[in-house]
């Protein structure tokens, strides 16, 4: 890994806000002044935490797709299609490594 002044983080990019010299919170002359650290955010890591935040406002668990559920094992109509379910197991599994 190497790092620099600007840091690529999935595309996104972090970038230093200014470049000082010498140690932290001191001018050129030696003189302390009171330099404050930013960043900038781009777009997408601003909608990145947008959606993370609604995202954590869903429920866990959705009740109506459970009740969907339990019902039609109850009536003997839930079919269960092979296929679909191992391609959903591939799926996650290949987006969890990736993650």
């Amino acid at each position: 890994m190497r790092i620099t002044d600007s840091i690529e983080v999935g595309g996104t990019g972090f970038q230093k806000s200014e470049k000082t010299n010498g140690k932290p919170g001191q001018g050129q002359s030696g003189e302390v002044t009171s330099q404050e650290d930013q960043i900038q955010l781009s777009g997408a890591v601003k909608d990145i935490g947008r959606l993370q935040t609604e995202v954590s406002k869903l429920p866990e668990v959705r009740t109506d797709k459970v009740q969907e559920a339990q019902n039609a094992i109850n009536t003997g109509t839930y079919d269960v299609k092979g296929d679909a379910v191992a391609g959903k197991l591939i799926q996650n599994a290949i987006i969890d490594k990736l993650i």
